[in-house]
This record gives C-alpha cells, structure tokens and sequence, in this order.
C-alpha cells in the first residue's frame, strides 16, 4: 500500500540543497564544452492547435512528441511497455528527489519501492499519480554563423545524464487531451522539477527559456542570448520585460500585471480588482498559457473588449457581419484596408507596470480567417467566474518572442516575423 512520505521543514531544506547540489555536479554535458544554449524545433498540431517538441530521450535514444505546457511542474511521458533504456533509472521512494517531489511537484508516495507522486494533467486539470525516473536526454545546441559563409548552422548535440520524468500509462488522465501522436507533456513551470530548472542545472546555465511560436512552427530556446535560428540574428534584440506575479495557490504558472486594456490608445472602462490576484483563492489576475488557443476574459471584461473593439473597428469603415460560433465579432474582409504589412487593424495594447505597453498589433494576433470573406475577432468569453480573469492565449503572442527568465522573474516580449 502506498505510503506518504512526511519529513520536517529543515530536512525539505538540506535535502533541497543536496538534490540541487548533485544535480549541479552531477548532470554535466557529455560533450567537452558546456553549450551556451540549447535550440528545439517547434511544430504545431492542426486539430487541437498545441505545439509539439521532439526531445531524445534514452540509450539507445527514443525521440518522445511533448506538448509544451506552461505551468506544467515536471515533464512526463507514456511507458505503457518495458523500459529498454540502458540509462533508464527509477527514483526510489527513500531518495532526496522523491522526497523533494512533495515540495515542488505534488504529495510524493512510496509504491513497492518506486517513487510516485501526485500531479496533474495542465489541460484538463485532472489529478493523476505517476511513477518518477530518470533518464538521459540529448539535444541540440544553438545555431551558430560559420564565419566564412556567414551561414547559420546547428550546433553539436549534448546529452544530460540525468533529467527526471513521470512515467504513466495510456489509462491515466495525464494523457487526456494531448495531440494525437503526442508521448507526453515538456513541463515548463516555475518548479525545481520542471524541464527548464533539470536542464538548466545540467548544463549551467540561466533558468529561463524563449518561445517563438508561429501557426504552423516555431523555435524553443533554453540557456543563454543570442536566440538564433537559421539566418537570423538574435530574435530577442529590442525586447521589453514585465516582472512574474506569483500566485500563492498557483505557484507554478506564469502571471502578469496587466494594468490596463486599451485600444488604439483609448483605456477600455472594466473592473481593475479583476485584473488583481486573490492572494487568499488564487482567483483573479492575467497568466500566459499555450494550450489555451485563444485569449480569454472573464465576461464583462471581455464584453467591453469587443463593444470597444467593434466601435473602433465601424470607425475605421470596417463593416461588421453576422458572427459565426465561437466568435462574437466578425467583419467583412474585403473591407479591411490592406497595407504593405498586413491589414490596418484598431491596435490592442496591455498596460504593464512601469508604463511598459504590450502591443499588439499583428492582424494574425487579433482576428483569425473563418473564410476568405470573413475575419473575426479572436478572444474568448471566459465565463462569469473563471479561476483566472484574463489567460493570454498563443494565438495573441504567435510571431512574438516570449522570454521566460525565472532568475530575474520576469517576461520578456518581442513580435518578430521571420
């Protein structure tokens, strides 16, 4: 029968210092240099819009599909048949990693011998219990310009030895909701066990990551600037930054100080203890998520988004339609005037402290084709109370570099169209 483990808060403290410290020691690169940063190719699954990145996992190494997963506090995996993996480790009950899972993860348990912990599905939300081990995994190391070609071209493949991963079978609700094909998520939330800490600890360098997303691909970058990919130089050159808000219920996923929301420069009137973090619930306040398609706002704070929206919209002699489900605002698209850039479009913008504006002003981050003759708005009504008042959906950061820089606690943003 599975056991709780309990210990008392200064062994949470030495254990957590010596699980960092090993892991620091202990997971170095197997190549001669530690890579400066590490690059993963990003697809885009077309039915339930989640990107994907192939990470290779194992000796000999097996590349898993994981569904990327803000919030997420440790990546996991299917391991519906018997492990084949030389390297292949399951963490026992009594070790600093199982103890410390009830730390960072969820109550951690003792199954005859294996660690198990308790979590949950970042889609679904659902509970789940699933065994924890160990495993290499090996990737790639950021583009580099050959200096006489001045080519960008791939860097060496590293391998850390050591990253830690759930392990569960189809039947569990951790796999509810993935993208067919899918072997997995890549958590990435602010936890010691999350993806971005395991691999940061491995090869020594900054806890943080950088997205850029796009409808149908993108890069993923852990470690150090420059972010490079193919031709291009550093994707995060001109970025702008707003600190992390920690929620105290949950403290795993990323939150933002959204102030304000304003269109073509006009502050849209709604009720600001929205926009605030309930410290006592969690309730309230503006977080970043990729698996949520498009943005969404609780309902009156959506309402007026698109009365505003539509109005600004009218002025500029853009003729409304009839809307089509989901949506509550389309427009005739042969009435959009077209410049060299794209559609001229009323400007949405996000006031953050420090009078630091997320503007958004890409056509493709605010109105989505339904048909060749119609364009709609595409934000979400979140409902009347939802756990979170505004969740900041991929569609509205596509083509924008995302900085998710845990050490100074803060995002960093920049629209880039490659």
């Amino acid at each position: 029968m599975a056991s709780f483990c309990c210990f008392s808060l200064i062994q949470f403290l030495v254990l957590d210092f010596c699980f960092l410290l090993s892991i620091s020691n202990s997971q170095a690169s197997s190549s001669s240099a530690r890579p400066w940063s590490l690059v993963f190719p990003v697809q885009r699954d077309p039915s339930t819009l989640q990107h994907i990145i192939q990470l290779s996992q194992g000796t000999p190494s097996v590349t898993k599909n994981l569904v990327l997963a803000l919030g997420g506090e440790l990546p996991y995996v299917r391991c519906d048949q018997r492990q084949t993996s030389s390297t292949f480790r399951s963490v026992d009950c009594k070790s600093p990693q199982c103890s410390l899972a009830t730390k960072y993860v969820g109550p951690a348990m003792c199954n005859k011998n294996k660690c198990s912990i308790q979590t949950s599905n970042p889609i679904t939300h659902s509970p789940n219990e699933i065994d924890l081990f160990s495993d290499v995994v090996t990737a790639r190391s950021r583009y580099s310009q050959d200096p006489k070609s001045q080519e960008w071209i791939p860097g060496p493949n590293v391998t850390a030895p050591a990253i830690s991963f759930g392990c569960g079978t189809t039947a569990s609700d951790a796999f509810n909701g993935l993208a067919k094909g899918a072997d997995g998520m890549a958590g990435l939330g602010r936890s010691q066990f999350s993806l971005v800490a395991q691999l940061a600890a491995s090869f020594h360098f900054p806890s943080k990551f950088a997205l850029y997303l796009s409808q149908q691909a993108g890069f993923m970058f852990f470690g150090n600037r420059p972010y490079t990919a193919f031709r291009e130089g550093d994707l995060a050159k001109g970025i702008s930054y707003t600190p992390f808000l920690i929620n105290p219920k949950h403290t795993d996923e990323y939150f933002i100080d959204v102030k304000s929301i304003s269109i073509d420069g006009e502050i849209i009137p709604i009720n600001k203890t929205l926009l605030s973090i309930n410290k006592n619930n969690g309730v309230g306040g503006t977080r970043v998520s990729t698996i949520v398609a498009s943005t969404t706002m609780e309902t009156s704070i959506y309402k007026a988004f698109v009365s505003a929206y539509v109005k600004k919209a009218e002025a500029m002699n853009i003729s409304r339609v009839a809307s089509v489900a989901p949506y509550d605002a389309c427009f005739n698209a042969s009435t959009f005037v077209v410049m060299r850039g794209g559609l001229l479009l009323p400007t949405v913008s996000l006031g953050l402290p420090d009078n630091v504006e997320w503007r958004i002003l890409d056509q493709r981050n605010i109105v989505r084709n339904v048909d060749p003759n119609m364009l709609c708005l595409d934000f979400m009504d979140g409902g009347l109370n939802p756990r979170t008042s505004i969740v900041i959906g991929q569609g509205t950061f596509l083509l924008t570099l995302l900085e998710f820089d845990m050490k100074k606690s803060r995002l960093g943003f920049r629209p880039y169209d490659i």
